[in-house]
């Protein structure tokens, strides 16, 4: 019991002392999206974004059922595709950088390449 009671003891006293500790600061990266909808299937819209993403030099690090992503040493992209009824998708391209301008440059080629 005196061993359970210390145990509790201790960690309240480190939960304590690491609540009164200041958080961590840290910048979030800049995100940035845009989206449209057109009269392409799914397979046709992730082919579009694979495109569009070799174009920009970006690497593969991800591909499922609807989406694609990819990376550079300072920017993720990811472009998803919806489709509904009547092989009518929505295709929504994200970008995420620390560096705002990189990533709103970065999101307009993807948007034209596409």
């Amino acid at each position: 019991m005196f061993a359970m009671t210390y145990l509790l003891t201790t960690l309240l006293t480190g939960l304590g002392l690491a609540a009164n500790l200041p958080a961590a600061q840290a910048t979030p990266p800049g995100l940035h999206y845009a989206w449209q909808v057109l009269e392409i299937d799914t397979n046709q819209c992730l082919t579009l974004a694979q495109q569009a993403l070799e174009s920009q030099g970006l690497e593969p690090i991800q591909n499922d059922d609807i989406s694609l992503a990819g990376r550079s040493e300072t920017a993720t992209a990811m472009f998803v595709c919806m489709e509904n009824p009547a092989a009518v998708t929505t295709v929504m391209v994200v970008v995420a950088s620390d560096d705002d301008a990189q990533a709103l440059e970065l999101r307009e080629a993807l948007k034209l390449a596409f």
